[in-house]
């Protein structure tokens, strides 16, 4: 039977989240194509990482060497060919794509002549070929790709697009992965971690958006949605226009050329829908969309809509909670 794999990300001694987000593609992939999903945890000291993770996936592989302590390519990579080659035909490689990601994959693809896809929102399996949907051009164009997979394929995961799966009623199996590392060439070498610097908020995390779009006509009227977000305890967001016009920061958009979210409650306002921000609100539990055009494509994916005009609607909640306006 092939498999899927998930190459699992840590860093610092922690298991990054975006590797929970591949094992729930890994267990649909599963489920749909019969494949049977595992995550493999490359580390000086896997033992830890392995017993997170097998709370939530049937089977993890271990590969411990003391080279595999922080990410290297040269010193991953060592490890990856031969393992590849044991995986077998039509067995498919899933890593987030982040940093981590986008440097192992592609290189990974070029030295093993597998394909590759990456910042993959969407995956499926017709017979050996692997079809994935991918964001291009800055998020204005979503793009079909498939590739043969016959022989194995590798994929990057965007993140945020796929949420945590359940823990697993019985805990997976955890078992060493037998290959040994061919000779490396180092060309780099790790030196230390260097935090990029914090914006001003991380909307990715927030459990309930507040998100303005063009129906906020001017800047002026930023701040009363932004008082407006602090009253009901949510994190102002936007759409693509806002931060075009340099309203508000990149950090804050939502969408495949922004962030992709998945709060508890994302409620929209003056958002007409397009499909480059819909596709970034996937995750969300409740979605609530505010427009005054009853056409307005947001409406066919929210879970509530209200036609009315948004300032008026700001208005009403305002009174309702009470304070100052």
């Amino acid at each position: 039977m092939a498999s899927v794999y998930v190459i699992a990300e840590h860093r610092k001694g922690e298991l990054g989240d975006v590797t929970l987000e591949n094992i729930a593609l890994a267990k649909e992939l599963g489920e749909k194509y019969g494949l049977a999903p595992k995550a493999i945890v490359l580390a000086s000291s896997a033992r830890a990482f392995a017993e997170e993770l097998a709370d939530y996936i049937p089977e993890v592989l271990t590969i411990e060497d003391p080279s595999l302590e922080n990410f290297l390519y040269e010193d991953y990579a060592a490890f990856l060919r031969p393992a590849v080659d044991m995986f077998g035909p039509g067995s498919i490689v899933l890593c987030p794509h982040t940093a981590f990601g986008m440097e192992l994959m592609p290189r990974l693809s070029a030295e093993t002549s597998l394909p590759c896809i990456t910042d993959v929102t969407e995956l499926e399996l017709d017979g050996t070929r692997l079809r994935a949907k991918r964001s291009i051009y800055n998020g204005k164009i979503v793009s079909s790709v498939s590739v043969d997979a016959s022989k194995g394929a590798l994929v990057t995961v965007r993140t945020g697009v796929y949420q945590a799966p359940d823990k697993l009623s019985a805990r997976g199996t955890i078992e060493g992965l037998g290959v040994s590392a061919e000779p490396v060439r180092k060309k780099t070498e790790f030196i230390g971690y260097r935090e990029a610097p914090a914006g001003e908020v991380d909307i990715t995390q927030a459990s309930f958006l507040l998100s303005i779009g063009r129906g906020i006509k001017d800047e002026e009227n930023i701040p009363r949605a932004a008082r407006l977000a602090e009253k009901m305890h949510a994190v102002l967001s936007c759409s693509r226009p806002v931060v075009d016009k340099k309203w508000l920061g990149k950090e804050r958009q939502v969408g495949t050329s922004g962030r992709t979210v998945k709060p508890k409650v994302y409620l929209a306002m003056g958002i007409s829908g397009a499909f480059q921000h819909i596709a970034g609100v996937k995750g969300a539990g409740v979605f609530i969309a505010v427009n005054r055009d009853p056409k307005a494509p947001i409406f066919r994916v929210a879970d509530y809509g209200v036609v009315e005009d948004m300032f008026k609607l700001m208005d009403a909640l305002e009174e309702k909670i009470g304070g100052e306006r």
